[in-house]
């Protein structure tokens, strides 16, 4: 790095002028003595404020830095003129501080307003607020008037007490994490109080107040706790706030308020949403005030939700069975009211009698509750439709239809496979019950055995036969129901049951059954009820009546009614209660045992023992260990064996009281259970899950009086595992040789360790407690007797104040123990106890130390916070610190100071600072918890300043850097903060933990003075000490890391350091490299330009080295000589382009350090023009690094502030008659006036300006350029010239009219310069202006461009009728854009002559169209801007737009900029981006450029995909694809609108004509949906494509009946659909084929749709012929079996095949004898000769029958040939044929002819 290079550079007293042998390089100011002699007498702040009022701060710098004082630094001055500025507001004085401001370079009401933000007095905000009011948002007005409110608030002296702003400011912080950095400021700084200007006065900084929400301030409000803040709070954050400070008291009222219903005044309005979701408090507060709004019937949303959990709150409540109802308004998720949940939560428990109890307590029936008669509830539980049934008996006794659907509902419990119905009773061998059922049946027994009418009556009416059956048993019954016809036919008499029944006693039929309808025995005058079991009549003349014992109850699951039973049939009559409860719960026990399976009983039992007050843990065990056992039995065994296994465990179970044997029995079965439960619930083998197990293993031991179980410590022994196994040998009691024995399953090391450790153990019995007994310490001194303890204590309670006196015994006798008894008094003082504890601990000189400021007995002393601070002091000072640690944990358990002690202890002591950290954080939060509750006998602030102290004792204590710096380290990061005041209590530890890192390596130590008093300026003070050492020792790094530390400034600093790093380069010889002089210089400017340093320092610097020049004793060479005029010259420039960064700019300075650097160039130039070394100067190489070139990184000359505009004007600028005036020599004018030249070629008028006015030198071309500006403007006139000037333009003008005439045709040089505007010559003429300017730009030898320039927009102002300083004050692209948009015709080539002229780059041109096409883009989209002129008009066409874009030199780049300009469209521009994406393209396509097409076609991609898509904007879309017109890579695009049913926009108008997107279209189609016929078909219709949409019909058919074809055939009413859709497509292709004349094409697809056509005629008529899809050898045997020929001649002609016609014929004519056929034939086809002879030839070969050879004969007959006729019928033997042939006179002799021939 830089910094190791570095060394300070010498600096000169500022009364000392420097020259570098040149006068007029600097000038002193006359003033400058004057002003430090006036400086002298004033104090530093003084001087500071003087300098900075009248704008002299450098020379301030220069003074102080004279003075070697630390105000020297800029950064240090300007924290000083702050300083002046607070204390002038702390005055009132606001114009002089905001003078001060202005002055120092800040904005004065925005530095005004962050002082107001951040300052912590209160009057002085104040005054600042007032004065800010117009500066001041809304928002921030409201929030002093907040800041106000709560300063007021706080401002009592009980609240000053108290402190409650920052427990507020606390409790903000547990609310939000944001508000950590104001609470961190309460914590740390002194911003609480002002200073000390009103104790009780309090103040809020407006910063913290920007942080604090709504909710936050209300909090803030309410630490109060005042009835305003209760009144005017949320009741949402009030909830909050008291409950999560378990205020019970204030909630009660709150909710005793709320369930009053009455307005309130004090409490904002309740709601259980309110209670729901914002209660923070512990589970038990929680309960409790749920607890409380349930006994009113209110319930949170989160309880209402979980109805399990609301009935355990009503549990709570008094029940679910109170009048009126808990919960009257209830509606589950399910919309079922509380009613229908509780008895679905019955139902899913099996709660039958808690049902029961409940539907009879609120009396619910069908009518009010639905659910009662819901049909799947019957059936899911059979027990629930037998309750309701029973119900509705008891509700309508006489109601027989009750009774019946009572029986079955029981029958349908009995049977739970079948219906519940007579039938199902008779089936399954219920026939008693049936026919009981059957007595209650409508109709009686009568109506049971009809027919069935209706689907109600299978459930009572059966089958006859059936019943017949079922009554086998019974043979008399069956007789009476059904009697047998006698033997004679007579039928049996007409006698009924009821008949037979009135011989029977007790039943009576005339007074029995009189419900039944066929009882017509039955009389009136009894009643016809329907008699049931509980009728008192029936019961006292007939009930065999048994009393019920409590088993009975406990075996059915209800316990309270057996408690209830034993205490009325027994418990009272008995004389010896406790035995019989001792049997008694001996049968419980056993009763729950032989019952552990059903888990009503066993709770029943376990609840009856409760209730006899019996303890029923011993049951509970045995249970528990019964469904462990009998859980690990049936894992291993089949669902068959589980009743078996059940039983058998029940009579293991009952053997329990007998004997030991069986509980020894089940314990090992208990063992295998147990690993078997730790293996299933993946528990380590031996862990303390699985000891938690073991448990019961061991519980069920000592109940029934057994060895307890040694496997799990034999395990544990096995595994080494001693923790657990002592765990649990001591947690369960085992004995010493039990445990002893098994410590040989040990390794041998932890056995012998085991062994010693047993040793000297003492077991205590488990069936008695050791006794407590008080052990009291033997005084060292036996200077009196000590009395007895209880003597003391007796003594004590004599006194009127027992606590005093055991403090004052304590003292007297030196025991400490009765301090601690002391504080056992509810009354007692227990800081004094403490106090009193910890002395009668110490040794005698800490005693006599404490206590020498006691001046009174010590023993009647009153002992105080004084007293105790003086205690830990003592201690703590001599490092004594386990009495007070050991004090507190006694007296202050829970006191925060514990903490700290502890601290102290692990820091000092154990050095365990890690641990200390923990117990730090721990102090700080307990102490916040002890401020908030404010319940406390040691204040907090007494706590906090105590901790300070100790903090720093402990750092005063560290006896190395290396402790102190981990103490500082530790209290870094637990960023230890302050609670209960503002004062300032602690350092900054971040701070001095990081000074004492970077110290740590360095012999440099932390001054104590800083850990002792710190502050901000200590700090400063100390780290300024500091650096100067640091910088003594060369440690230029670490001295920048304290520097910034200490906020202190770091401008010298570097300065030394790059000073140092140059003297180094200098003694080891490497300065004389001019590659290093330069790195060295570039490198201190990037130094000081990372570092931030002052711009002022930076450019000093920069100013010495090149003043610091060393003279040397030889002449130095050419080259040596112009090196060292080029590096002064660079300098000169980095300490002007230093000066240039300053805001605002020192312009006097500037143009000094200019005029010194052209001082240079002309050195160089003169150097260079020398006779004698005009040789010596070679050319540099290619690549060498040069002055020069590093020069040109730091140019100013083109900063804003020198450009002024006066110097292009003639004003001020030498004339030729005062050239003699310049301070140049001839050589030196020279050479200047070659430079002047160069600026002016090079367009640096404002320059070659200034140069000339620093030297009063006179350039004839510069002259003529500003003449030429000057007489454009009209700012002069030619007769204002000078004289030299008038002359060049007469001799100018004698010229042009000398060669105008003979030269008439030639143009001159004025008119090529403004070719642009094309003007006739003769209007040139006339304008004498433009005659002058041409005569000056011809005379002009340099700077001739700019003067074209000036012509040029002369000319050009004049054409647009503007002035010409308006033309030439706007830029470039203002006047371009205003030639573009005068819609002129040639306005094109005027903007590219005015580019040329001007010299515009092709990127800024670029960047103008591609603005103004966008402006116009928008507009367009928009509908804006039709008023406004433009020069880019979208619907002007893309001819239009490439005219434009060709006027950049490059295409390309206006392509570039139009892609750049999407990114800052919106989305919601989406046809902008389009046209911009298509405008772009068409440049890149100018230049076939592939890269920004690429780059076209990508975003194109992006767009369509990202935004057109989604937003449906497929019009954009086509719009984008046809205007870039690459289709082939755009091919997404198709995919797109095919995807979103809009592929047809693609055939719109205005794109059919595209022939490029035909052909695209139709690859596309090909090569992506080569099955879409439809999309094809569209394209094809759309261009006019016959003959392809042709083939797709074809196409389309034929792949219908391949489809056919690859199914198997059947005649079925989809290949009736297929075969249309084929005959149609085919039709279709015809149609199309013929319309392109494709006839060949168009006869196949007519032929097959008549194919087609022919077999859906065979399948409508439901002929099972396939004609379609046929093989060339199956179509013979389909046309031979077609009947018609003109169906057999359409499957030839559509397969293109001929058949053997003669074959043909002669099976449908010849075999068949179808002539019809042969007629069909005839008309389509003339019968041929041949087709006679094969016929012919076919009846020989077949060898027909007899009607085979009539048919033949008769079809001779249509033969035309009379000879073959004749041949044929002779050949067959048909000689009457043949005779007849011959004896016709047409053929006879014919015939005989022939023959003889």
């Amino acid at each position: 790095m830089l910094r190791k290079f570095m060394k300070k550079y010498p600096h000169t007293p500022p009364k000392e002028s420097v020259t570098d042998g040149c006068e007029d390089e600097e000038n002193t100011l006359p003033d400058v003595n004057q002003v430090y002699e006036k400086w002298k007498s004033l104090s530093t702040n003084e001087v500071i404020r003087d300098a900075i009022l009248n704008n002299q701060i450098p020379r301030a710098q220069g003074y102080f830095r004279a003075q070697q004082k630390p105000t020297k630094n800029l950064s240090e001055l300007m924290q000083a003129g702050l300083t002046l500025t607070y204390d002038c507001l702390l005055k009132k004085d606001l114009q002089e501080a905001k003078k001060l401001l202005r002055n120092m370079g800040f904005a004065v009401k925005k530095e005004l307003h962050r002082i107001c933000c951040f300052t912590a007095d209160r009057e002085l905000r104040d005054f600042l607020v007032e004065s800010l009011q117009d500066y001041l948002s809304d928002e921030e007005k409201e929030m002093v008037k907040f800041v106000h409110f709560v300063e007021n608030l706080y401002s009592s002296s009980a609240h000053a007490v108290e402190s409650p702003l920052s427990s507020s400011l606390l409790q903000v912080e547990d609310f939000d994490p944001r508000y950590s950095v104001v609470l961190e400021q309460v914590m740390s700084c002194e911003v609480g109080i002002t200073e000390q200007r009103n104790p009780n006065s309090f103040m809020v900084i407006l910063d913290w107040a920007k942080w604090w929400d709504n909710i936050a301030k209300e909090r803030i409000c309410l630490s109060t706790e005042s009835d305003i803040a209760i009144q005017s709070c949320s009741p949402e954050v009030l909830w909050t706030y008291l409950t999560s400070r378990h205020n019970w008291a204030k909630i009660s009222n709150w909710i005793e308020i709320f369930q009053s219903g009455e307005h309130s005044t004090t409490w904002p309005t309740l709601t259980a949403e309110i209670v729901n979701q914002n209660t923070y408090c512990s589970s038990y507060m929680r309960n409790e005030i749920l607890d409380k709004l349930a006994r009113e019937r209110i319930f949170i949303p989160s309880e209402l939700a979980d109805f399990g959990q609301l009935l355990a709150r009503l549990s709570g409540t008094g029940g679910v069975m109170q009048d009126p109802h808990l919960v009257p308004v209830y509606q589950s998720g399910e919309g079922l009211d509380f009613h229908s949940c509780f008895i679905l939560y019955c139902l899913k428990h099996e709660l039958r009698y808690l049902l029961y109890t409940y539907l009879d307590y609120y009396g619910l029936r069908p009518s009010n509750c639905p659910l009662l008669e819901d049909g799947a509830l019957h059936v899911a539980h059979p027990w629930f439709e037998f309750l309701m049934r029973i119900r509705e008996v008891a509700d309508n006794p006489a109601d027989k239809s009750m009774a019946f659907q009572a029986s079955l509902a029981n029958a349908q419990m009995l049977i739970p496979s079948n219906q519940g119905s007579v039938s199902s009773m008779l089936l399954e061998g219920h026939t008693l019950m049936a026919l009981a059922t059957i007595m209650f049946a409508p109709g009686g027994i009568d109506q049971v055995m009809q027919k069935k009418e209706d689907v109600g009556d299978s459930l009572w009416k059966v089958d006859p036969q059936l019943l017949k059956m079922a009554l086998a048993p019974y043979p008399k019954l069956r007789a009476a129901l059904f009697p047998q016809i006698t033997p004679h036919g007579i039928p049996p008499p007409d006698i009924s049951l009821y008949h037979l029944l009135q011989s029977l006693h007790p039943f009576d039929p005339s007074r029995l059954f009189g419900w039944q309808s066929a009882n017509l025995l039955s009389t009136c005058d009894f009643s016809n009820d329907l008699p049931h079991f509980s009728c008192p009549d029936l019961v006292n003349k007939y009930a065999i009546t048994e009393r019920l014992d409590f088993s009975y109850y406990l075996q059915h699951g209800r316990p309270s009614y057996a408690f209830a039973t034993f205490l009325v049939q027994q418990l009272v009559k008995s004389s010896s209660p406790k035995q019989l409860i001792q049997r008694v719960s001996t049968e419980a026990y056993n009763l729950g045992l032989a019952h552990f399976t059903v888990p009503a009983v066993a709770a029943a039992c376990i609840a009856f023992l409760e209730l006899l007050g019996v303890g029923s843990f011993k049951l509970r065990i045995d249970l528990k260990v019964a469904n462990v056992i009998l859980k690990h039995w049936c894992t291993n065994t089949e669902e068959s064996q589980h009743s078996s296994l059940q039983h058998t465990l029940a009579e293991k179970l009952q053997n329990l009281l007998e004997g030991n044997r069986s509980a020894e029995e089940l314990l090992t079965h208990l063992e295998n259970a147990t690993w078997e439960i730790i293996q299933r619930k993946n528990i380590k083998r031996v862990s303390f899950e699985a000891g938690q197990e073991w448990s019961l293993m061991a519980q069920f031991c000592r109940l029934h009086g057994i060895t307890l179980s040694m496997a799990y410590l034999q395990a544990c022994a096995q595994e080494d595992e001693w923790l657990q196994f002592v765990v649990f040998a001591q947690l369960h009691n085992y004995q010493p040789e039990e445990v002893k024995s098994l410590l040989k399953d040990f390794s041998p090391i932890l056995q012998d360790h085991l062994t010693l450790a047993f040793q000297n153990l003492q077991f205590v019995s488990q069936e008695k407690a050791p006794s407590c007994t008080v052990v009291k310490k033997e005084p060292d001194k036996e200077s009196e007797p000590i009395k007895d303890l209880f003597e003391v204590l007796y003594k004590c309670q004599e006194s009127t104040n027992p606590w005093r006196y055991l403090l004052s015994e304590a003292v007297r006798q030196n025991a400490p123990v009765l301090g601690v008894l002391a504080a056992c008094f509810q009354e007692a003082d227990v800081l004094q106890c403490l106090c009193v504890w910890v002395v009668m601990s110490s040794d005698d000189v800490t005693v006599s130390e404490i206590t020498k400021h006691i001046d009174d007995s010590v023993e009647y002393h009153e002992w105080n916070l004084h007293d105790l601070s003086l205690m830990w002091k003592v201690l703590l000072g001599t490092r004594k610190s386990k009495q007070l640690v050991r004090g507190f944990q006694l007296f202050q358990k829970d006191c925060p100071w514990v903490y700290m002690l502890e601290m102290y202890e692990l820091c000092t002591e154990h050095k365990n600072y890690q641990e200390a950290k923990l117990k730090i954080q721990e102090f700080q939060k307990c102490l916040q918890s002890v401020a908030d509750s404010a319940d406390t006998q040691i204040p907090v602030e007494w706590m906090e300043s105590q901790a300070s102290l100790l903090l720093k004792l402990m750092m005063q204590q560290c006896p190395t850097q290396y402790e102190l710096g981990k103490l500082l380290q530790l209290l870094a990061d637990v960023e230890y903060t302050f609670v209960s005041s503002g004062k300032d209590l602690y350092p900054d530890f971040q701070k001095l933990s990081r000074l004492a890192q970077l110290l740590q390596e360095t012999s440099i130590s932390v001054d104590h003075s800083l850990l002792t008093d710190y502050s901000v300026e200590t700090l400063q003070y100390v780290c300024g000490k500091i650096l100067n050492q640091l910088q003594k020792k060369g440690l230029f790094v670490l001295a920048r890391q304290v520097a910034d530390l200490a906020e202190l400034p770091v401008d010298n600093l570097l300065v030394d350091e790059v000073s140092q790093e140059l003297q180094s380069l200098k003694q080891r010889g490497q300065w004389q490299r001019k590659e290093t002089r330069i790195n060295f210089w570039k490198k201190c400017h990037e130094c000081f330009k990372n570092s931030l340093i002052s711009s002022l320092v930076a450019s000093e610097f920069f100013l010495c080295q090149a003043n610091d020049k060393p003279a040397t004793k030889s002449p130095l060479s050419f080259k040596e000589q112009l090196l060292a005029i080029q590096e002064k010259c660079m300098l000169l420039t980095m300490a002007g382009h230093w000066l240039s960064n300053s805001t605002p700019p020192f312009l006097e300075q500037l143009e000094e350090v200019e005029k010194r650097i052209w001082l240079c160039h002309i050195s160089q130039q003169t150097l260079l023009m020398s006779t004698a070394s005009r040789f010596a100067w070679q050319v540099s190489v290619c690549g060498e690094l040069t002055f020069e070139d590093a020069t040109k990184e730091f140019l100013f000359s083109n900063l804003p502030a020198l450009n002024s505009p006066k110097y292009l004007k003639l004003e001020g600028f030498p004339n030729k008659d005062v050239a003699s005036n310049c301070r140049l020599g001839a050589a030196e004018q020279d050479a200047l006036n070659i430079l002047v030249g160069s600026l002016l070629d090079g367009g640096c008028i404002h320059e070659a300006s200034r140069v000339s006015r620093y030297f009063e030198f006179y350039n004839q071309d510069l002259s003529l350029v500003l003449h030429c500006r000057a007489l454009a403007s009209g700012e002069a006139q030619t007769t204002d010239f000078h004289p030299s000037i008038k002359v060049i333009l007469t001799t100018g003008a004698a010229l042009n009219g000398e060669m105008r005439h003979p030269r008439k045709r030639i143009p001159s040089m004025s008119n090529v310069a403004s070719s642009f505007v094309q003007c006739p010559e003769d209007n040139l003429v006339k304008d004498q202006v433009v005659k002058d300017l041409q005569i000056l730009i011809n005379e002009c030898r340099h700077g001739k461009s700019y003067c074209h320039q000036v012509l040029s927009l002369y000319e050009l102002s004049k054409e647009l009728g503007f002035s010409f300083n308006d033309i030439s004050t706007q830029d470039s692209d203002t006047v371009l854009r205003e030639v573009l948009s005068s819609q002129q015709p040639d306005r094109y080539k005027k903007a590219q002559a005015f580019i040329t002229t001007q010299g515009l780059k092709a990127e800024a041109v670029a960047a103008l169209i591609a603005d103004e096409v966008v402006q116009a883009l928008l507009s367009s989209t928009q509908s804006k801007g039709q008023g406004m002129t433009q020069i880019y008009n979208p619907r002007d066409g893309k001819e239009a737009f490439l005219q434009l874009a060709k006027l950049c030199q490059d295409p390309i780049l206006v392509g570039t900029k139009l892609l750049d300009k999407i990114s800052s469209i919106s989305n919601g521009e989406l046809e902008c981006t389009v046209e911009l994406l298509i405008l772009a393209h068409d440049c890149f396509s100018l230049t076939c450029h592939m890269e920004g097409i690429s780059r076209v076609l990508q975003a194109a991609r992006h767009l369509s995909h990202k935004h057109l898509a989604p937003n449906e904007e497929y019009s954009l879309m086509v719009r984008l694809v046809t205007g870039i017109g690459r289709y082939n890579d755009m091919t997404y695009i198709f995919d797109l609108l095919h995807e979103n049913h809009r592929f047809e926009m693609l055939l719109r108008k205005n794109v059919v004509s595209n022939g490029n997107l035909k052909t695209a279209l139709l690859d596309y189609i090909k090569r992506c949906l080569p099955g879409d016929s439809e999309k094809h078909n569209m394209v094809a219709f759309c261009f006019s494509m016959c003959r392809e949409i042709g083939e797709n019909h074809e196409s389309a058919a034929r792949v219908q009946l391949k489809i056919i074809e690859s199914q198997p055939w059947e005649v079925t009413p989809e290949l009736k659909k297929s075969l249309v859709k084929i005959l149609s497509f085919l039709k279709d292709a015809a149609e199309s084929y013929s319309k392109n004349s494709c006839i060949r094409r168009a006869s196949q697809c007519v032929k097959l749709a008549k194919l087609v056509t022919l077999q859906l005629h065979f399948v409508n008529n439901n002929q099972n012929v396939q004609l379609i899809n046929l093989q060339r050898n199956e179509l013979m045997t389909c046309i031979l079996s077609l009947p018609r020929f003109y169906q057999a001649s359409i499957v030839a002609e559509a397969y293109d095949f001929i058949p053997d016609w003669a074959e043909v014929l002669y099976q449908h004519v010849i075999v068949r004898g179808d002539f019809a056929y042969l007629e069909e034939l005839k008309q389509q086809h003339q019968l041929q000769h041949s087709l006679f002879e094969e016929i012919s030839t076919k009846f020989k070969q077949y060898k027909g029958d007899a009607g085979a050879s009539q048919n033949l004969k008769r079809l001779l007959q249509y033969c035309e040939d009379v000879y073959l006729f004749y041949k044929m019928a002779y050949e067959h033997n048909f000689t009457d044929i043949a005779n007849k042939l011959l004896k016709e006179p047409q053929t006879g002799c014919y015939l005989k002819d022939r023959i003889a021939s």
